[in-house]
């Protein structure tokens, strides 16, 4: 019988061949495996930190120092003035790579945050609505294509959301609402970069130029981030669907039946629960410091403007309860914010919305905006069913919880109207707990669906998972 000769001539042509095809056929795609943790920003000027007058690659910057603390790796490919299609040709080079040129592929990621806003793309520019539909449809579809090719490369995509611009008309601010709605019931992370940058009009809260953030703006911009997305990324942890189990969690008479103390600094930020109580009580309560405001001049590429710092002021309690058989907020003054919605037998979604940034926080009940009142917050620790610590009114005598969400991001009517309708939102979300455990036991922890590893973590009160039979939501 012949013997094979593995390493005869015929044998390492065929190696040699069979090497050159998979070169050809896995390309860079294959190379991108061999940075597990590096993480590329892909984007237009924002993504590049135009607006920073520091200079310091504004929320990318950020962003490579919050995950260079982990053992991440963040490398900026922006270029100002990209859009969806100009954007193409960085993907992968064609030939030899032009040194000059920021392609995406080249650095050889596991992960890219697709950084592109409307700005570039011509909505303000266009003239008639179906123009700005043309756009919009444009923008959408094009993002889309960006998610595809990453994955068809083995690289995985995040969306940073669309954000404001200081020119945009009340037409444009609806489209980019629209869009900031539709991205976030995409496959696909997503960043919720409007609910840090907008003013309540789609323009800047705390701008550098018409359509860049100063370097206050792009700190609020990185506080979306939620700290451990990436992380559980690379866990395989999935988009967030909504739940499907009729359970819930009942209270009685809580103090502090589940906290959650975020990682790092949240300045925007939401929290959206179903409640269902009887009788007066603190039903979620938040503590933090204050912020103010503090401007100087600064130059901003040789040309001074006024610059707004964030800075801590003071400790805050604020809280969402039940006063007088209606559902109220406290806010970090005292102010109470009266809904004039009765706490009844029937499940009520409850959402409050900060902006930073803008400075205001927004009380929804069913879906409709109750109140507002002007604050700046920097939120330490949220909890839910009761006071917590701060000495508060405890829980109601009884009361039931389910759905709990707790993004980094502000939201607005839309966003509510999606939640309140029983949908899910992944944009920031750093919490959502169905609270449809079996069991909740003291000192441990909730099922958390957002793709975080963030934890929500059950207290020492009398917590009893129930069953919910009736039809209404």
């Amino acid at each position: 019988m012949t013997r094979f000769r593995w390493f005869g001539p015929g044998r390492l042509l065929l190696v040699l061949l069979i090497i050159v095809l998979l070169n050809e056929t896995i390309g860079y795609g294959q190379a991108a495996r061999l940075h597990p943790r590096r993480i590329a920003v892909w984007g237009s000027s924002v993504a590049n930190g135009r607006g920073d007058e520091f200079a310091r690659d504004g929320y990318t910057g950020l962003v490579r120092a919050m995950m260079a603390a982990k053992g991440w790796e963040v490398v900026n490919q922006s270029r100002g003035g990209d859009n969806t299609r100009s954007i193409v040709p960085r993907f992968i080079p064609t030939g030899t790579p032009d040194p000059k040129i920021r392609y995406l592929t080249t650095v050889n990621p596991s992960y890219v945050v697709i950084g592109l806003s409307f700005g570039n793309e011509g909505l303000y520019e266009a003239k008639t609505t179906a123009e700005k539909e043309a756009v919009f449809k444009g923008y959408g579809e094009g993002i889309r294509a960006l998610v595809d090719l990453a994955r068809q490369h083995n690289i995985v995509p995040i969306v940073s959301g669309v954000y404001t611009r200081q020119v945009y008309t009340p037409e444009d601010y609806s489209f980019v609402r629209r869009m900031n709605v539709i991205q976030q019931q995409w496959d696909v992370p997503l960043v919720n970069f409007l609910g840090a940058t907008d003013d309540g009009a789609g323009r800047w809260s705390l701008g550098w130029d018409d359509k860049h953030p100063q370097a206050s703006g792009h700190r609020e911009m990185f506080y979306t981030f939620v700290p451990t997305l990436f992380e559980a990324l690379e866990a395989g942890k999935p988009t967030p669907l909504k739940s499907t189990g009729t359970g819930f969690a009942r209270v009685s008479a809580g103090r502090a039946p589940f906290t959650f103390v975020p990682e790092g600094t949240v300045h925007p930020f939401a929290v959206s629960m179903m409640v269902r109580a009887q009788g007066n009580g603190t039903v979620a309560a938040i503590t933090g410091s204050t912020l103010t405001t503090r401007t100087e001049m600064r130059p901003n590429e040789g040309t001074p403007f006024e610059a707004t710092t964030l800075v801590v002021d003071r400790a805050f309690t604020a809280s969402v309860a039940v006063q007088n058989g209606r559902w109220v907020y406290q806010s970090a003054n005292g102010t109470v914010v009266d809904s004039g919605v009765a706490a009844d037998a029937r499940w009520h979604h409850i959402a409050l919305s900060h902006y930073t940034g803008w400075g205001e926080t927004h009380l929804y009940v069913d879906g409709a905006l109750k109140g507002k009142v002007t604050e700046r917050l920097e939120p330490k620790q949220f909890v839910v069913g009761g006071p917590g610590s701060t000495g508060g009114a405890a829980g109601p005598k009884q009361s039931d919880y389910k759905d709990v969400l707790v993004f980094r991001s502000a939201l607005n009517a839309d966003e509510i109207a999606v939640l309140t309708s029983g949908k899910i939102l992944q944009g920031s979300l750093e919490v959502y707990a169905p609270l449809t455990d079996a069991a909740f036991m003291a000192n441990g922890i909730t099922e958390n669906r957002a793709q975080s590893l963030a934890t929500l973590k059950i207290g020492s009160d009398r917590i009893t998972p129930a069953v919910d039979t009736s039809s209404t939501n």
